[in-house]
């Protein structure tokens, strides 16, 4: 993407961009945002042999240390600086069970679940399961898509009307009653979550493909391109791909925000990321048992669910603005 369409996207959706930036920052980040090891300990005045940075010699060297680090400081025995949140996604706490948030040193800012675990730290740390399933959904529909639709188009004849007739039995059937009739039939895992959303998604993709590769193939540089004795798979990937891309790029924003919400929707049924990994839906789901007493449950994992979609349906909608200004002339 070229760097003038990013300022583009900047300026005419900031807010939008910026959430997106914070989600994408979240996700690489986690570990140092939400984490019971502080980042610097410059005064011990315990006997345990305590590194300079505890997180960075785990993250690093795997060195694990089961020290109460906050205890410690809380009590004055060590004085350092800790992470935004400092609690693990996977650390219980069974005497804080359901805390409502509390803004204090040490507190839970977002209230903790049925077994004490922090919801900001899972948050946090669910941001990165829930981007990375929907860029890499979103990659695998891409490439399933571009290679059938390309085929389609380029090819014509008997492979157009098979891989068409195929794209039609894909879509006949529900997208989320697909996804749970395969996840039933495999390990629940990250990894599967995603081959199995990008492996359903890929056909809105390919039918835009297959439209553009119909339209452009006697076009006249096209044509040009073929008398001056370019291969078929130049004339693809040199020619006609690159001038059908963007309407692709506005449909896979729209694919993340949709990937993104049928990983919440998985978790939130159950056969989404397997615990104890946090998730967006995991958090969501444990709401429906406490509805009256931990409203923190929904409000906070709904938020995030709601503002990342919602952004990148903006970024979607901008997208296809500066990708295709006719249409968007001809809409308004």
């Amino acid at each position: 993407m070229k760097s003038w369409l990013l300022l583009r996207l900047a300026k005419k959706s900031p807010l939008a961009f910026f959430l997106i930036c914070l989600l994408i920052f979240l996700a690489i980040f986690a570990d140092f945002i939400a984490s019971p090891l502080p980042y610097l300990v410059w005064a011990n005045h315990t006997e345990h042999d305590i590194p300079l940075s505890p997180l960075f010699a785990e993250l690093t060297q795997g060195r694990t240390s089961s020290l109460p680090y906050r205890r410690l400081a809380a009590e004055g025995k060590i004085k350092a600086l800790f992470a935004p949140i400092p609690f693990s996604p996977y650390e219980t706490n069974l005497d804080e069970v359901l805390a409502p948030p509390k803004l204090a040193r040490f507190a839970h800012y977002m209230g903790t679940d049925n077994l004490g675990r922090d919801v900001a730290a899972r948050l946090i740390h669910g941001t990165r399961n829930s981007i990375l399933v929907g860029f890499v959904a979103v990659a695998l529909a891409l490439i399933l898509g571009l290679i059938m639709g390309s085929l389609a188009g380029y090819l014509g004849g008997f492979a157009d009307i098979f891989i068409s007739r195929f794209i039609e039995v894909v879509i006949c059937f529900p997208t989320l009653i697909l996804i749970l009739a395969v996840l039933s039939l495999l390990k629940p895992s990250l990894l599967n979550i995603m081959i199995v959303i990008g492996a359903t998604g890929w056909t809105g993709i390919a039918r835009v493909i297959r439209g553009e590769f119909l339209k452009r193939k006697h076009a006249d540089f096209v044509l040009a391109s073929r008398l001056m004795g370019a291969s078929h798979l130049r004339l693809i990937l040199k020619h006609i791909l690159p001038n059908s891309l963007p309407p692709v790029i506005v449909i896979s924003a729209f694919g993340i925000a949709g990937a993104v919400l049928t990983e919440s929707a998985l978790s939130f049924l159950g056969i989404g990321v397997p615990a104890p990994e946090p998730s967006w839906g995991d958090v969501l789901k444990l709401s429906q048992d406490y509805p009256d007493i931990a409203w923190w449950l929904t409000i906070f994992p709904g938020c995030f669910i709601f503002l990342t979609v919602v952004a990148f349906n903006r970024l979607g909608d901008t997208l296809r603005e500066e990708l295709n200004p006719r249409e968007t002339f001809k809409d308004s």
